[in-house]
């Protein structure tokens, strides 16, 4: 499995990211972060509630100040 992803989104494990400056507010942009989930969405009700569309990745972030949330890969560089 964890090939699959590997080759079907843009980050991995691990993996130092940027959230996008037109993210939505609720995604912290212009922060950095670090990956340390991945799961990929796969219901419309989960795509809405994360702004974006059913098959897009969505990370767990991790913020230098210890804190984690989840965000989809369109809003992270």
């Amino acid at each position: 499995m964890r090939n699959k992803i590997r080759e079907n989104n843009k980050f991995t494990w691990g993996d130092a990211v940027l959230v996008k400056k037109n993210a939505p507010p609720c995604f912290h942009p212009g922060e950095f972060a670090s990956i340390c989930g991945i799961n990929q969405i796969t219901f419309e009700e989960t795509a809405k509630r994360f702004l974006t569309t059913v098959d897009d990745w969505l990370y767990i972030v991790e913020f230098e100040d210890g804190s984690s949330i989840e965000v989809p890969e369109c809003y992270l560089d």
